[in-house]
């Protein structure tokens, strides 16, 4: 089980071994999962940044900034083949980084603020929902369908009735 915590800590807890594992950021976490290979966990915090660090060590591997995360519990995770790493921001854009070399290989723009983002399991193509009530499929260019265009696109929106 893996915990973020506003206190800025990361803990890990191994319930067979009954061991904890802790590591200190120093910012509050906002959201916190592993990468696909469960070696590294990816953080998001409250000071526009997100980290990549060793599950076992608690090193940091990368940071990954550009974007706008300071008030809201924003989500993060990486691509099935961990190649990359994909925020939502609080400007309501999507930014996709190289996981290793931590530049910004792609954003685009939502029509709301995203509340939730969530991955394909095998292809370069995530789903947001937002504050315009859409959820909308983003189709990115590392995606090889001939059907479709290089880029990525918004698709397939459906407004959600209010509650």
């Amino acid at each position: 089980i893996i915990v973020g915590s506003v206190d800025g800590r990361v803990r890990i807890y191994d319930l067979r071994m009954g061991k904890l594992h802790e590591d200190f950021v120093g910012e509050s976490i906002t959201n916190v999962c592993f990468s696909n290979d469960f070696q590294s966990v990816i953080i998001s915090s409250s000071d526009n940044t997100i980290r990549l660090i060793d599950k076992t060590s608690g090193q940091l591997l990368n940071d990954y900034s550009g974007h706008t995360h300071s008030k809201l519990r924003l989500q993060a995770a990486s691509w099935f083949d961990d190649s990359a790493v994909i925020s939502v921001c609080e400007k309501s854009n999507i930014f996709i980084w190289d996981l290793i070399g931590g530049n910004i290989k792609q954003t685009f723009k939502l029509p709301g603020l995203a509340q939730t983002l969530s991955l394909h399991p095998s292809r370069y193509q995530l789903i947001t929902g937002d504050t315009s009530g859409k959820i909308n499929l983003w189709i990115t260019k590392g995606e090889k369908d001939p059907e479709e265009e290089e880029g990525a696109k918004s698709m397939s929106c459906w407004a959600l009735p209010p509650r």
